[in-house]
C-alpha cells in the first residue's frame, strides 16, 4: 500500500470573523439595528391592536415621529428590546425586520457628541456595510 505523507499539503486555516446579529429595520429611509441579544420579541400588527394594548408596560419610541414629525399611525410590527436601564422599549416599524449578521470590524462606536445629536440619542454604534450596489449605514441602538 502506498502512503502519501500528509504534510505535503498544509492545512488551510480559515479565519473566523466574529460577527454580531442585528434585527434591522427602516424608519424614514434610515436603517436601524438592535442586537439580537437585546430583542425581547417582535409583535406583528395583527396582535398589536389599535391602542397598543399588548405593550402597556413598554416605553414606545416612535422614531418615525421624532425623525419626520409625523406619528407612525399604522405600524406593521413593534420591535421590543431591553434598554441599558433594563426597561422594555418598543419601536413601531412599518416593514418586517430583517436578521442580519455584521462583522464586528465594520462597527464603530459613535463619539459622545454625535450620540447626543442623533435621533433620541439612542444610537451608540454605526455599521457600514457594502452590498452589491450600495453602501448601507446602520445606526445600532443601545
Amino acid at each position: 500500500m502506498l502512503r502519501v505523507p500528509t504534510n505535503l499539503w498544509p492545512a488551510q486555516k480559515q479565519q473566523v470573523v466574529p460577527t454580531i446579529e442585528l434585527v434591522m429595520f427602516e424608519v424614514a429611509q434610515l436603517s436601524f439595528g438592535i442586537p439580537m441579544t437585546k430583542i425581547n420579541r417582535v409583535i406583528s400588527n395583527a396582535f398589536i391592536g389599535e391602542d397598543f394594548s399588548l405593550t402597556q408596560d413598554i416605553n414606545i419610541l416612535d422614531l418615525h415621529h421624532h425623525l419626520l414629525g409625523i406619528e407612525s399611525s399604522n405600524p406593521n410590527a413593534i420591535a421590543i428590546f431591553t434598554g441599558k436601564d433594563l426597561q422594555l422599549y418598543g419601536i413601531p416599524i412599518e416593514t418586517a425586520p430583517t436578521l442580519i449578521s455584521i462583522p464586528l470590524d465594520r462597527i464603530r462606536t459613535l463619539p459622545n457628541d454625535v450620540r447626543q445629536s442623533n435621533p433620541l440619542g439612542i444610537a451608540s454604534h454605526l455599521a457600514m456595510i457594502s452590498t452589491e450596489n450600495t453602501e448601507l449605514t446602520i445606526f445600532i441602538l443601545s
